[in-house]
């Protein structure tokens, strides 16, 4: 589970769409910068592909309490959409945020039977999401000006849907490395 933040507009930057002629100065390019409309994207995924978005207004917060409500709605999701899971143990991988370190998150879990794998603080390099999901997503619909935040999330839904088979499975296995590479280093910061 991670979050992140869809923008209305969010410009590529000026060295994506840089001119290399060797004989002449570069041209000049307005400073664009992102769009206001934003929603946050908050995303359950396992190796089988999306169980759960949910998509926050900005101005909004998660709270201990709104995040618990989220873990209650994951365990019926996964029931529905991934029979037997449940039975076999649910991993739950989510950074040190606030919300998902409250004792009522954390009690939560517990009752829906979540087993929560420890994150260390400012570890980037282990959540998935940040290397795998979210990068290839925004890669996507990065430069692309949408009308509303509702065609920016239509856009976000119709991407994870495009996602072939194998797409989230090797995103996991990808994390799988960088644990033991983590682990092997005595948690020091993997880069690659």
């Amino acid at each position: 589970m991670d979050e992140t933040w869809i923008y209305q507009f969010d410009p590529e930057p000026k060295s994506a769409s840089m001119q290399r002629r060797p004989s002449s100065p570069p041209p000049k390019k307005a400073k664009v910068i992102q769009s206001s409309g934003k929603v946050m994207l908050s995303c359950f995924w396992d190796c089988d592909g999306i169980i759960m978005t949910d998509y926050m207004e900005k101005g909004k917060t998660v709270t201990g309490e709104y995040y618990s409500g989220w873990l209650k709605r994951l365990r019926s999701d996964i029931a529905r959409r991934r029979r037997g899971k449940l039975r076999s143990g649910v991993l739950l991988l989510h950074d040190n945020a606030p919300a998902h370190r409250a004792r009522q998150t954390v009690e939560t879990a517990e009752r829906c039977g979540f087993e929560i794998l420890p994150h260390p603080p400012y570890s980037l390099d282990l959540a998935p999401s940040d290397f795998c999901l979210f990068p290839n997503l925004k890669k996507s619909i990065k430069g692309r000006r949408f009308e509303d935040i509702t065609d920016a999330i239509t856009a976000v839904e119709a991407w994870f849907q495009a996602q072939s088979d194998t797409f989230y499975s090797q995103g996991l296995l990808k994390a799988k490395d960088r644990w033991e590479k983590c682990v092997t280093q005595l948690s020091d910061y993997v880069e690659k």
